[in-house]
């Protein structure tokens, strides 16, 4: 990755926590804007599952937590939530790893919050979720979502759109889907990692669960 990105991402992702310098690097650059965090709603209707997460020899049975955050603000910001589970009694007992997301204003977005040891909790009820930061960046992300469409394929909903990449150079983006029922509890969130060249765009699916009825896609990390 040139190292003229690694500074960007890192000083993206130390914005997030508050600081404004990485070593120096982010010093030039203006202070980084913030949304106020109440504009961040989290949906009362999480899902707490136990499940196989990452692939290949990373792979691993852990508790993780599907959420839904809505930008209620008038502008685009980089969310980041994190939390804990808690047992029947209110206490923690297992951190969830931080995750950022682009969320467009006035839309929401599925975060699966994993726990940090990537070890199952079965004596979590519930999840704590908090907001750490929404940092408002210079530009809205290179990578978008076009021409979307879902439709209900025999009780599950199958999502197809166009994966844009507006940069000049190729990127490995990654692209996800959330699938919901038919109260609006988050069911799945798929992803899959695709490389795409610059200004180019390429169809990207999805087929949710059995049950599923509303289903969309948006874009993860990208790196160029």
């Amino acid at each position: 990755m040139p190292i003229r990105s690694v500074l960007r991402r890192a000083c993206l992702a130390l914005g997030v926590l508050g600081a404004l310098h990485v070593l120096g690097a982010c010093g030039k650059s203006a202070p980084a804007r913030h949304l106020d965090l109440d504009a961040i709603r989290i949906s009362g209707d999480a899902r707490m599952r136990t499940d196989v997460v990452g692939d290949g020899k990373f792979a691993s049975t852990a508790s993780f937590v599907l959420i839904d955050a809505e930008n209620t603000a008038g502008e685009g910001a980089y969310v980041t939530l994190g939390g804990s589970f808690t047992d029947a009694a209110g206490a923690a007992i297992g951190t969830l790893k931080a995750q950022s997301l682009w969320v467009p204003a006035h839309e929401s977005r599925t975060f699966a919050l994993v726990d940090t040891e990537r070890v199952p909790r079965p004596a979590a009820t519930s999840a704590r979720i908090k907001v750490h930061g929404a940092v408002i960046p210079d530009e809205p992300p290179r990578a978008q979502i076009t021409e979307l469409h879902a439709f209900d394929d025999r009780g599950k909903i199958v999502v197809q759109a166009y994966l844009v990449n507006n940069a000049e150079r190729p990127g490995q983006i990654m692209v996800i889907g959330s699938f919901h029922d038919a109260h609006d509890q988050p069911m799945t969130r798929p992803f899959q990692m695709v490389e795409l060249a610059g200004h180019d765009r390429r169809v990207v699916s999805f087929v949710g669960p059995q049950g599923s009825t509303r289903g969309t896609i948006y874009i993860g990390d990208a790196v160029y």
